[in-house]
This record gives C-alpha cells, sequence and structure tokens, in this order.
C-alpha cells in the first residue's frame, strides 16, 4: 500500500532514505555515497551492499549471507561477489593512506568498519 501511495505523490513529498555511519552518508533513493564531504554515484548492487554493511558495522557476514540479502540467492559466486568488494573498496579506500572500511575475513567473508579502523 506504501509503494502505491508513493508512486502517486510528488516526489518531493516523502523523505529520501539515508543511512549515517560515521563519515559516510549513503542516499539509498538516489544511489549516492557520500565519504568526507565527497560524492560517488553506486550502482543498485553497490547500493544494496553498502546498506547492509552500514546496517551491521563490525559484525563478520559471511559471503552466504550477503549473497543471500543482496543478490536473493542461497548459492554464491565468490568471484562476482569479489568484484564488487574491490570496487567499493577503490570508492571507500582510494588510497593507502584512506581509512579502511572493509576487512576481509580469510574464508568466511567480510566485516565492515563504521570507523574505518
Amino acid at each position: 500500500m506504501q509503494a502505491q501511495l508513493r508512486r502517486h505523490r510528488p516526489h518531493s513529498s516523502y523523505p529520501a532514505k539515508v543511512l549515517r555511519l560515521n563519515k559516510l552518508v549513503l542516499d539509498i533513493d538516489n544511489y549516492i555515497l557520500r565519504n568526507d564531504g565527497k560524492s560517488f554515484p553506486v550502482t543498485p548492487v553497490e547500493c544494496r551492499l553498502l546498506e547492509m554493511f552500514m546496517q551491521n558495522p563490525d559484525r563478520v557476514l559471511t559471503k552466504r549471507e550477503i549473497y543471500k540479502q543482496v543478490w536473493n540467492h542461497e548459492n554464491f559466486d565468490d568471484n562476482n561477489l569479489s568484484v564488487f568488494i574491490s570496487k567499493l573498496r577503490s570508492i571507500l579506500e582510494p588510497s593507502e593512506d584512506s581509512l579502511h572500511y572493509l576487512h576481509s575475513i580469510r574464508g568466511i567473508g567480510y566485516r565492515f568498519s563504521g570507523d574505518g579502523q
């Protein structure tokens, strides 16, 4: 019912869905990530990944959990996930001096550090 109401209301009449975690701001409706004042466009899949990570900071998420939540599949493609994680790292951690948000947990999955530690 809410989806029907949103379709019939002018776009500006309802607030954008935004997640904030320290210096990161994810505008889910417009597929934009703001990191330390800079804006980066993200794809729908990257946006779903970021949303999931930002809602679960400092928690280890298995590859299977991630794939199920983001792609809605039980069986995951490790290569596919690695490509998207690499893309997110290039946005979140553009240089060696950058804060490190995404941590690989070997053989298990990933942990998203909300404070970039």
